[in-house]
């Protein structure tokens, strides 16, 4: 029968890279993304009507422009293992080598600088989590060749972290799995099926998904016609077997600003002594209601002769990152615009989400988000009738490149290791 409609309960995420080595395995592993909210993907086709002297409507419409295809994801906020399989440069909590969070993004001698996404589905009405039995899945649609175009995190009093993450990619492929029933067919890494043997329910469990990879040669177009295999989906994921905690809280999330204070990134970045307050607002004695922290890769595709797909697409420099805070506002702090413009002062963000753990009242880092050199670009109050006087607070700083220690974004916390997928 067909099925009457997908929802969330039949769906899980995948990433991985987009290489292939010499023996036609895919470099690296295939990794599930936690905590998955949403996923929307599409594509589009730029086209150029050809017309002439003596006819009304266009004679044929062409393509002229590489095609885009748009995948966009958000996800409750855990720890940094997602950033890690998305390939961010995350330090491992109790690490001392600090990185740009984009250093291996922008690199495109890295890995890390372009992904295939996958988006399985189950039969309806199947969870698609923990499902060890091979018939039960339906299809696996895949994004091919492609680059994350934004970043974004946010949280607020009241709503659980959530971060938003968009890429561009170059192809999109739809693969319909067979219904082969239960173990009867074990199926390879070179056709699009199951594979089947001996795991952790028994001697038929299911152990993975075959597909055909969606990442095409960026120089002709063409297809890889290779096969990438999909992990079981499970609910809870680590690389030490643990299961994960459900989502971090608003209630554990701590903002600390201070003048920059020229310390390399790490624990003394920002707790430097320091005056934290400017004209107008006074941090220290707001009352923060939610931030939001994102960053643009704004991407230009590079075409040449010969070539129906873009064979590039790099980053537009410079990249800024971007700081909002809303609070309720306590008190002021005497100055004047004037003498901030002529201070013009650079700031130092430290963004910390604990985790506690259950009876002993200890909290553990398990996500920082530290900016650096970030600048005041505007403050907006806002007062009515029956509301809490309020204070908006924009900064932005530009993202340094793998050297640059003192401005940018930064990202340490709990991963899957110093090396991304």
């Amino acid at each position: 029968m067909a099925r009457n409609r997908v929802i969330y309960q039949s769906q899980a995420v995948y990433a991985s890279q987009t290489a292939f080595n010499e023996t036609g395995t895919l470099s690296g592993a295939v990794a599930q993304l936690d905590r998955i909210q949403s996923a929307n993907y599409s594509f589009s086709v730029g086209r150029t009507d050809v017309n002439q002297f003596g006819d009304l409507a266009a004679i044929d419409r062409i393509i002229t422009e590489s095609p885009t295809v748009s995948f966009d994801t958000s996800y409750y906020l855990a720890n940094f293992y997602n950033e890690h399989r998305l390939g961010f440069r995350v330090t491992p909590s109790g690490g001392a080598t600090f990185a740009s969070a984009i250093t291996d993004i922008i690199d495109s001698a890295k890995d890390a600088h372009q992904k295939n996404y996958y988006i399985l589905t189950t039969k309806e009405g199947k969870d698609a989590n923990e499902d060890y039995t091979t018939g039960d899945y339906d299809s696996i649609i895949g994004i091919g060749n492609a680059f994350i175009t934004n970043y974004s995190s946010e949280a607020a009093v009241g709503g659980l972290p959530t971060v938003s993450v968009s890429a561009e990619g170059q192809n999109m492929n739809f693969v319909n799995l067979p219904f082969l029933g239960n173990g009867t067919n074990p199926g390879t890494t070179t056709a699009n099926g199951f594979t089947t043997g001996v795991g952790s329910q028994g001697a038929n469990s299911l152990l993975r998904v075959s597909g055909e990879s969606p990442a095409i040669n960026a120089t002709n177009g063409a297809a890889l016609g290779k096969f990438v295999t999909l992990p079981v989906a499970k609910t809870n994921l680590s690389d030490t077997g643990a299961a994960l905690i459900s989502s971090l809280r608003p209630g554990d999330i701590t903002l600390t600003l201070a003048q920059k204070s020229g310390n390399a990134v790490g624990t003394a970045a920002i707790d430097n002594g320091l005056p934290t307050d400017y004209a107008g607002a006074s941090i220290s004695d707001a009352h923060i209601q939610s931030y939001t922290l994102g960053f643009d890769l704004g991407r230009t595709p590079i075409e040449k002769l010969g070539s129906k797909f873009a064979f590039a697409r790099v980053v537009d420099f410079p990249v800024t990152v971007s700081l909002s805070v809303d609070a309720v506002l306590a008190d002021l702090t005497s100055g004047s615009l004037a003498e901030m413009i002529d201070c013009d002062q650079e700031y130092d963000a430290r963004i910390s989400i604990k985790d506690s753990v259950c009876g002993t009242g200890i909290q553990s880092v398990v996500c920082n988000y530290i900016v650096k050199g970030l600048k005041v670009d505007s403050q907006s109050f806002t007062s009515s009738i029956g509301d809490n006087k309020s204070v908006t607070l924009d900064f932005s700083a530009q993202i340094g490149g793998p050297n640059q220690s003192g401005m940018g974004v930064f990202m340490s916390g709990a991963c899957a290791g110093k090396n991304h997928l």
